[in-house]
């Protein structure tokens, strides 16, 4: 009887960890995302990164120097640092503010250089480094408007893996660097949202000013060399919880099917008997 009840509490203890766990638990909700490249192989054509979201915002790749390479998570995107070398998004475009945006990306550099951009003067640019501030090590996200110039405290430029990431909505501007909070201050955009201006599309790996598809890319001379890894775009803001998800667990970003998840973790506990 005594053992029965030891088995007992053994077997609800390891469901209970099974069950909260990052792995078991609950990851980020696909709510609002709008593109996700994965950067893997297979996800990658001729001229092409498919959108793993499904919505079919591929990027197409404007140049023949980007590399599928090793990544943080399977393969990533290799960027040589040249401003006409990137990733134009098809189909993303802006006419009206913005509510709700998150961004987040593994990546490795040694230099300042831009993530991604829709344009600072219209909307939002996302970086490691800044021209205007004259920082070249903290992740930068300048928004407008009126344009608010932001950066953070945490050095990503060291040449190692940094899972970054920004978040906005009406009362909220975050900026987060392997899962912690960097910095965070209130929202100052005279309508609580980033924009609206011109028209414009939008680049990874260098700068937009881009009022058709694949239009203009500036500025140029401060383009992203390195690896990015796990491009995650939201209209939406994710929580804490949901980025230290996407930094502590990055193989699998978002909730896992009740079914799978409970087979999964039934699985786990016969391998105890």
């Amino acid at each position: 009887m005594k053992a029965n009840i030891i088995n007992n509490i053994y077997v609800f203890t390891i469901l209970l960890i099974l069950i909260t766990s990052p792995i078991y638990g609950s990851n980020v909700d696909k709510a609002e995302l709008v593109f996700y490249y994965s950067f893997d192989a297979d996800t990658i054509t001729n001229e092409d990164v498919i959108d793993q979201s499904e919505n079919g915002n591929d990027g197409f790749i404007h140049g023949s120097n980007l590399n599928n390479i090793e990544g943080k998570v399977n393969d990533g995107m290799e960027f040589p640092g040249v401003g006409t070398e990137y990733i134009s998004v098809r189909k993303v475009h802006y006419t009206e503010g913005i509510p709700e945006l998150t961004i987040a990306v593994w990546i490795k550099t040694a230099q300042r250089g831009m993530i991604a951009s829709w344009d600072r003067s219209e909307y939002f640019r996302f970086a490691a480094g800044d021209a205007v501030l004259d920082n070249t090590t903290f992740v930068a996200f300048d928004i407008c408007c009126p344009i608010a110039d932001w950066h953070g405290k945490i050095k990503v430029t060291d040449d190692e893996w940094h899972h970054v990431a920004v978040t906005f909505n009406a009362e909220m501007r975050r900026i987060y660097v392997d899962g912690k909070l960097d910095v965070e201050a209130p929202t100052e955009t005279t309508n609580k949202m980033i924009g609206p201006k011109a028209k414009r599309f939008g680049f990874i790996g260098v700068g937009s000013e881009a009022d058709v598809f694949n239009g203009n890319a500036a500025p140029t001379g401060w383009a992203f060399k390195g690896l990015m890894d796990e491009f995650l775009y939201f209209h939406r803001s994710l929580s804490e919880d949901e980025i230290k998800h996407l930094a502590n667990a990055p193989e699998e970003p978002f909730d896992v099917d009740p079914k799978y998840k409970l087979s999964s973790i039934w699985a786990n506990i016969k391998t105890y008997y």
